[in-house]
C-alpha cells in the first residue's frame, strides 16, 4: 500500500509538472508574442518618419548594437545596469518596399527574418528558432521583430520547476506521513493476524469486528463465518465419533461372542447357528456404518453445495429398483404412481432419501404388506410420498424417530435408529418439510416430504 501510494504521488506529480509546463509555454507565447507586436510598433513608431528623411540612403544597412553579456539564474541576476540577458534573444529588421535592408539590431541575421508580409511566423535561421512577426508601415517600409523560441521554453521550464519542485521537496515528508498512516491503519489488522496466529485449534469464539477498520469488517465477518462453520463442522466431527463408539461397541461385542462361538461349538450344529449368527451381525455392522456414514455425508455442510436439475420420479425410480430384493423377499406388493417432477438438488443425498423411506417401509412394514410411492407436484412444489399397510408410529413418537439411534420398544425389528434422521437432515438441507401421518388408503405409516419445485 505504501509503494502503491508513492507511486501514485509520484505520478501525479510528474503529471501536474508537465501539464505547468504547457500550460507555462502557452502563457509566455502569448505574452512574448504581444512584446513582439510592441516591439515593432516602438520600431514604427521610432524610425520610419526618420529613414524617410534620409535622402541619399548608403549601401550598408544601419546595424543598432546590442547589450552581449551573458548571464545565469533567475530575477535580479539576470538584470544589470547596461542591459538585461533576455536582450540578445530580441531581433529587428526593416526593409524597403523593393526588399533592401535598411536597419537591423546586430542580433538578427542579414537576410530577412521572416517572409515579408504581416503577421507571425515561425522560422529556422542559421539553425536558431525564431518567431517573427511583420508589420507594414503606412510609408510601405516592412518592420520585422523576432525573437529566439527557447526563451519561451526556458520561462516555462521555471514556471513548472517553480511548481513542481516544492512538491519534489515535500515528497520525504509526504512518504513519512503516508507509511505512518498507513501502518497505523493496519496495526489492529497485524493484533488480529496475530491473535489468529495464537489460538489453539479448539478455540472458535468470533473475532471482534470494533476492533478493526471500517474496510477489513467484511474479511472479520467472513472469518467469523468460517470460524462458525469450522465450530459445527468440528462439533458434529465429534458427535459422530462418539455416536459411532456408542453404537459399534454392542454389534462388534456380538461379532467376537459369536466368532467364539463358533470356534468352540461342540458339534457341527452349534457351528453352523453361530456363523449364521455371526454373519447376521455382520450384516447389522455393515449396515451401521453404511447409514452412519451416510448420515455424516447429509450432515455435513447443513446446506446443499452442488445442485443439479434432476426429475424426482426417475430419481425415485432408480432406488425403488434397489430396494426390490427386500421387497420380494419379504412377499410385499409395491404400488407405484410416478409423476415427473422436476427439482433442483444433490442427486446423492436425494437418493439416500428415497432409499431410506422406501427400506423402512420395507422393514418395518409385515410380509405381504403394500407399499405405495408417490410423486407429484401442486402449487409449485415437488411432492414425495411412502405409504406402508404396516403398524405405523404412534402419534406421541413421530417427532422423537428423527432422533439419531431412537429405535421404538417392541417393534421387534433390529435397526440402527438412522434411517428418518438421515431423511430429516437431507430435507433441511434442500429447504424442504417432512411430516408423519396415518396412511389414508393403508392404515399404516405415510411419510410426506415436499420441496421445492423447478417451472
Amino acid at each position: 500500500m505504501l509503494w502503491l501510494l508513492l507511486g501514485t504521488l509520484a505520478v501525479v506529480m510528474a503529471a501536474a509538472g508537465l501539464l505547468s509546463y504547457r500550460a507555462g509555454l502557452q502563457e509566455a507565447g502569448e505574452m512574448f508574442d504581444a512584446r513582439l507586436v510592441q516591439s515593432t510598433r516602438v520600431l514604427v513608431s521610432l524610425v520610419d518618419e526618420p529613414l524617410s528623411e534620409l535622402n541619399a540612403f548608403p549601401g550598408e544597412p544601419i546595424v543598432l548594437r546590442g547589450w552581449h553579456g551573458q548571464a545565469h539564474g533567475v530575477g535580479e541576476a539576470l538584470a544589470f545596469n547596461d542591459g538585461h540577458a533576455y536582450e540578445n534573444k530580441l531581433a529587428f529588421q526593416v526593409w524597403d518596399a523593393q526588399g533592401r535592408l535598411l536597419l537591423r539590431s546586430d542580433s538578427a541575421p542579414a537576410r530577412p527574418l521572416a517572409t515579408l508580409k504581416a503577421g507571425y511566423e515561425d522560422v529556422v535561421v542559421d539553425g536558431a528558432h525564431w518567431r517573427a512577426f511583420t508589420l507594414r508601415s503606412p510609408n510601405g517600409r516592412w518592420f520585422q521583430s523576432a525573437e529566439l523560441t527557447d526563451i519561451r521554453e526556458e520561462l516555462a521550464g521555471d514556471i513548472a520547476g517553480g511548481t513542481l519542485l516544492p512538491l519534489l521537496l515535500s515528497l520525504p515528508l509526504i512518504a513519512l506521513a503516508v507509511w505512518w498512516s498507513v501502518a497505523l491503519a493496519t496495526r489492529s489488522l497485524r493484533r488480529m493476524s496475530h491473535e489468529i496466529g495464537q489460538r489453539d485449534p479448539e478455540r472458535m469464539t468470533p473475532l471482534d469486528p470494533a476492533q478493526v477498520p471500517l474496510e477489513a469488517r467484511g474479511l472479520v465477518d467472513a472469518i467469523n463465518g468460517l470460524l462458525q462453520r469450522l465450530d459445527a463442522a468440528l462439533a458434529r466431527e465429534r458427535t459422530f465419533v462418539a455416536d459411532a463408539a456408542h453404537e459399534l461397541r454392542t454389534p462388534i461385542s456380538a461379532l467376537k461372542v459369536h466368532a467364539d462361538n463358533a470356534c468352540h461349538a461342540g458339534d457341527e450344529g452349534e457351528r453352523e447357528a453361530s456363523q449364521q449368527l455371526l454373519t447376521a451381525s455382520v450384516q447389522r455392522v455393515e449396515r451401521l456404518v453404511a447409514q452412519l456414514l451416510s448420515l455424516s455425508r447429509a450432515e455435513s455442510t447443513g446446506r446443499v453445495v452442488a445442485r443439479t436439475r434432476l426429475d424426482l420420479a426417475a430419481l425415485a425410480g432408480i432406488e425403488i429398483d434397489a430396494a426390490r430384493p427386500l421387497l420380494d423377499a419379504r412377499g410385499q406388493t409395491l404400488r407405484l404412481d410416478l409423476q415427473p417432477v422436476l427439482v433442483s438438488g444433490d442427486e446423492i443425498a436425494l437418493g439416500l432419501l428415497v432409499r431410506n423411506l422406501v427400506e423402512n417401509a420395507a422393514r418395518y412394514a409385515p410380509a405381504g404388506a403394500t407399499v405405495e410411492v408417490r410423486t407429484w407436484k401442486a402449487d409449485g412444489r415437488a411432492f414425495l410420498s411412502v405409504d406402508d399397510s404396516g403398524p405405523g408410529i404412534p402419534d406421541d413418537e413421530r417427532e422423537r424417530v428423527f432422533d439419531r439411534f431412537y429405535r421404538r420398544l417392541g417393534s421387534r425389528h433390529e435397526g440402527s435408529g438412522l434411517g428418518l434422521a438421515i431423511v430429516k437432515e437431507v430435507v433441511t438441507a434442500h429447504a424442504g418439510t417432512i411430516r408423519l401421518a396415518q396412511s389414508p388408503h393403508w392404515g399404516g405409516l405415510s411419510v410426506s416430504v415436499e420441496l421445492p419445485c423447478l417451472a
